[in-house]
């Protein structure tokens, strides 16, 4: 109903004038009742009958006190019947096909308060949530799979959300590559969404697909990084491949976003080596192991080089 707000649309007099001006009037009729959710009639719902090809109502009506209504002077063709603007319920519409004369009887139709979804969504959402810390992801890929399949028109930003969960999902079962496959999608879907581009770009890399990782790693917004570590993968790859020059200068953007970060100054380090400036090596390997603790898993190898080192100027 979000082009046709029911209460504006039905109680606007003067647009529904002008529509009904437009309009040939026909022999037909619609008739039917409208009942609220105990089966009880309600009484005062506005009615409104607007024929397939026009925005505005054709003619309306209110119900009587036993739920029941009917609009005249129909032509042939199809239409849609509104009811609404009772305060605290639904707003409701109903197809009908108009022959040239003729009654139209319309099922019953029943007025119930509004459903709310997004009360409905997030109570969805933390029950996957809640499944998730107990180690069930099987059953929280269904929650969020359902929420994909009940809502297909909701905004594409929110879908993408959705299948980053459902990737959650299948890297907590050890299938990277499903999982990637879902992030994917949360990318296409939600393309500013720094988290999901660097969770895409992990998975890739879990996966195997290492020039893919790196191309969506590089792509996304570093400034945005919650840590640099899944850069890392990238910087030893470059100081292997003797890209030095590339590894310092990743480095040097993950120092200045991250400069808290210590084992920056051992990766720094090994690449000063590769490049054989052997003082620099030595400082940054130095910085590190006098500032990392005691259970760094890079500790023991920066020392072991320090102490290749020690005679390096």
């Amino acid at each position: 109903m979000k082009a046709r707000r029911m209460v504006v649309a039905l109680t606007c007099v003067l647009a529904m004038s002008a529509a009904a001006a437009a309009q040939d009037r026909g022999k037909a009729k619609a008739e039917g009742r409208v009942l609220d959710e105990a089966g009880q009639p309600l009484a005062d719902v506005i009615v409104a009958a607007v024929m397939e090809g026009f925005d505005k109502p054709f003619q309306q009506a209110k119900t009587n006190r036993r739920g029941e209504w009917s609009i005249d002077n129909l032509a042939a063709g199809k239409w849609k019947i509104y009811f609404g603007g009772v305060t605290g319920l639904e707003e409701k519409g109903v197809d009908i096909a108009v022959a040239e004369s003729g009654t139209v009887k319309v099922e019953d139709v029943t007025l119930g308060k509004p459903f709310d979804h997004m009360a409905f969504v997030n109570g969805e959402l933390q029950r996957a949530a809640d499944m998730m810390k107990t180690m069930q992801p099987a059953e929280a890929r269904k929650v969020y799979e359902g929420l994909l399949e009940k809502y297909p028109q909701i905004e594409g930003e929110f879908r993408g959300q959705l299948h980053g969960a459902v990737a959650q999902t299948y890297a907590a079962e050890n299938q990277p590559a499903l999982a990637a496959e879902h992030l994917k999608k949360a990318v296409e879907l939600d393309p500013k969404n720094t988290d999901i581009k660097i969770a895409y770009g992990e998975l890739l890399l879990q996966a195997g697909q290492r020039e893919e990782a790196e191309r969506v790693l590089l792509a996304a917004d570093m400034s945005q990084a919650k840590d640099p570590f899944p850069y890392m993968n990238i910087v030893i790859t470059r100081i292997n491949e003797e890209k030095v020059d590339e590894a310092l200068e990743l480095l040097a953007r993950l120092m200045k976003q991250f400069p808290d970060e210590q084992s920056l100054y051992y990766y720094r380090g090994r690449a000063h080596l590769a490049a054989k400036k052997l003082p620099e090596a030595k400082a940054d390997l130095e910085k590190f192991v006098a500032a990392a603790s005691p259970d760094a898993r890079e500790l023991p190898d920066a020392k072991k080089i320090l102490e290749q080192l020690k005679d390096a100027k």
